[in-house]
């Protein structure tokens, strides 16, 4: 008498458990391959390049005059703060809103959506590039201000970590959001601006804060480039809003809450794309 042999799963048996690491393998080099040939459109693409690279380098010297004119703490963070806001919003956002919508409306998105990966490694690779670059850019812009700007090394390198990368994450899902009413490349020049000014006032840089009411500054504070200028702040000089030394408990007890809107931000967009997303261009 014969025995089936130990591999031979029964029919109706659940697969065997190193299905799920294979598959996850399977994946891993795709998206590494769509990532690598998105790495080359944006370098065929002259005007993403020049906003991905030269508007971050030019950042530091806007901001110059802004944090000399204060001559405080409190304006030079604050200074510091806008300049990443800024970086992040052309390095991510508006970089991702053009190649999502060009990638629409040349049906690119709806041919890979047909192909074996998944919605979300077709989404994130197209991230991919625009994150490396955004993490180059804002090592440059960091080494640029510390003689620059006369700044001090980190005070909390931890917060500042964590405010840029959840910062740039947050970009991603804004940028789909924003495609969705999106109908042309050129569109995108006008549709982004809305989100743009909401979030340079939530880096504090367009209004003054301390001269507007109560309920309007607590409101500004949930707009995701504020807890990104907050951790920035904090972990770059080691300051709150008003001037005052953060340390001890006080910097986790800041890091956790306004990490906490951050993520809270980038679950409600990843949630909204999966739902909401348009794959074709409209009609």
């Amino acid at each position: 008498m014969t025995t089936a042999p130990l591999s031979a799963a029964a029919p109706g048996s659940p697969a065997p458990a190193s299905s799920a690491p294979a598959t996850r393998t399977r994946r891993m080099p795709r998206l590494v391959g769509l990532a690598r040939a998105e790495l080359t459109l944006l370098l065929r693409n002259r005007m993403q390049l020049v906003t991905a690279l030269l508007m971050p380098l030019a950042v530091p010297f806007l901001f110059l005059p802004m944090a000399r004119r204060g001559g405080t703490p409190e304006a030079l963070a604050a200074a510091l703060g806008t300049m990443f806001v800024v970086a992040l919003l052309f390095i991510v956002y508006y970089n991702l809103l053009s190649a999502y919508v060009a990638r629409r409306q040349d049906l690119v998105l709806k041919r890979l959506r047909t192909g074996e990966a998944s919605d979300a490694a077709v989404l994130g690779a197209t991230a991919v590039p625009a994150l490396l670059v955004a993490a180059v850019m804002i090592l440059v812009m960091g080494a640029i201000s510390l003689p620059l700007l006369e700044l001090p090394l980190p005070q909390h390198p931890l917060a500042l970590v964590v405010g840029l990368v959840l910062g740039a994450a947050v970009m991603v899902p804004l940028a789909l959001m924003t495609a969705n009413i999106t109908r042309t490349v050129e569109a995108a020049q006008v549709t982004c601006l809305p989100l743009m000014a909401v979030l340079v006032i939530g880096a504090g840089a367009a209004l003054p804060l301390e001269i507007m009411p109560d309920w309007f500054v607590r409101l500004i504070g949930f707009v995701p480039s504020a807890p990104i200028t907050e951790l920035v702040r904090v972990g770059w000089l080691g300051i709150d809003a008003t001037g005052a030394a953060v340390t001890g408990a006080d910097v986790w007890t800041l890091l956790a809450g306004q990490s906490a809107i951050l993520l809270a931000w980038l679950a409600l967009g990843l949630w909204f794309v999966s739902q909401h997303f348009r794959w074709e261009p409209r009609g």
